[in-house]
């Protein structure tokens, strides 16, 4: 979806988002208007990544994303769930680090807490893992417990995660790559808008 200057200030200008006639020039309707239109467009493209990544367990990162323009008109703030960068850099396992050499994090233990279990169940069952197991009985306490195949296939797959680390992917950085590389053109383009309106503005009153 191009980045529409045009459509941001006939939005500016249907919202009465510019000065009055009455007050001076104080915000930046249509640089605010551009600066969603790149948020929902960001969004979009994290969504791409994330499936072509592969590696992304459930819908909870996506749904964790958010963003706020600042009255100013001026400011982007992008948020989502603080963990995403886990599977964008990387990060290394307890007994290996190849599968992210140069991630700055480090599992440091075999075991995961019952939210990140959840999560595991969750992708083994959208069917993006595929985890071979031999189903048996587990002995605790000299007596015999069985666990489902799902549970045994989540014990596998954690400890294999915990072991070698998650692969880096940089679906976030291609996301950042796909939607803000022409963002300093756009934005100078409807600064300049807003601007001259206000010039325009002001000369007729």
């Amino acid at each position: 979806m191009p980045i529409s200057i045009s459509a941001a200030q006939n939005k500016a200008l249907k919202a009465g988002g510019f000065a009055s006639e009455t007050e001076d020039f104080e915000g930046f309707a249509t640089v605010s208007n551009v600066l969603e239109q790149y948020a929902v467009e960001f969004e979009m493209n994290l969504k791409k990544a994330m499936n072509e990544a592969g590696n992304i367990a459930s819908g909870k990162l996506i749904d964790s994303f958010d963003f706020q323009i600042d009255k100013d008109g001026k400011t982007l703030r992008l948020y989502l769930a603080d963990y995403f960068d886990y599977t964008n850099i990387g990060v290394k396992g307890v007994k290996s680090s190849r599968n992210a050499p140069s991630s700055p994090y480090k599992f440091k233990t075999l075991g995961m807490n019952e939210e990140g279990r959840a999560s595991i169940k969750s992708y083994i069952e959208s069917g993006k893992a595929k985890v071979n197991i031999v189903r048996k009985e587990f002995a605790k306490g000299g007596e015999k417990k069985k666990i489902s195949l799902i549970d045994a296939k989540v014990n596998t797959l954690v400890y294999m995660i915990k072991k070698y680390g998650i692969k880096a992917t940089f679906y976030f950085d291609k996301a950042v790559e796909m939607t803000f590389r022409d963002l300093e053109q756009k934005l100078g383009e409807a600064a300049v808008t807003d601007i001259t309106y206000s010039i325009n503005r002001l000369n007729t009153k």
